[in-house]
């Protein structure tokens, strides 16, 4: 069993729309991000998107750097085959191959997988996963999406830590997906995402990245 924070990085500055409605806070947080995991001495599992890699490379280095697990962000996963072969020549450049891959809401099953080169595992809301990956699932409304549905932000950590809690229980996993974009309007000081993340290590349930929680699985296989 494990807790995973899922931190899904897809901002860039000319996004009018997002920007309208979230700021230009992603960068300023994304190092706050990166202080809190050192505080604490955990690690990340980030996932960024084609758009981030090809206009910043230097934001996946970042992440690198700092020591946290980097996968693909598929944001439209009806064309994920065209666009997973630009994401490998990407993330190749900055000398980094993907072994996970995370989508906003549900895979859909007309999606090949054949093209995926290196692809072990989906981070995802819903039940359907290629057989060929192993599945992460989310079961709590993303931050964002649970934001812009009217969610107040006390509620949605309320409901994570019950999550939390039932999952500690019950020896089972669980994955809470955020963007630091949304977090910035949202949770500027991250004190709720402190709460739910200090709640996993109270509760005992391990911080994991989904790449440490593959490997896990594969070597008790």
């Amino acid at each position: 069993m494990f807790f995973c924070l899922r931190i899904d990085v897809d901002y860039v500055p000319w996004d009018t729309p997002d920007a309208e409605e979230f700021g230009h806070g992603e960068p300023a947080m994304l190092l706050r991000i990166f202080e809190f995991a050192k505080e604490r001495g955990l690690k990340f599992q980030f996932f960024v998107s084609n758009r981030v890699i090809r206009a910043f490379p230097t934001t996946a280095d970042a992440i690198l750097n700092e020591g946290h697990d980097l996968d693909w962000l598929c944001k439209h996963p009806d064309e994920s085959a065209s666009r997973y072969e630009e994401a490998l020549v990407l993330l190749r450049a900055i000398g980094h191959s993907p072994r996970g891959v995370a989508v906003k809401q549900v895979w859909p099953e007309s999606a090949a997988t054949q093209h995926f080169e290196g692809i072990e595992f989906l981070s995802s809301e819903g039940a359907f996963c290629p057989t060929a990956w192993q599945h992460f699932p989310i079961e709590l409304k993303q931050a964002r999406s649970a934001q812009q549905a009217g969610m107040s932000v006390r509620t949605w950590t309320d409901t994570a830590k019950r999550l939390v809690r039932d999952a500690a229980s019950r020896n089972r996993n669980v994955t809470i997906a955020v963007r630091p974009q949304a977090l910035a309007r949202w949770d500027p000081r991250l004190t709720h995402l402190a709460e739910i993340v200090d709640l996993a290590t109270a509760v005992m349930l391990p911080v994991m990245t989904l790449r440490e929680a593959f490997s896990v699985a594969q070597a008790d296989s």
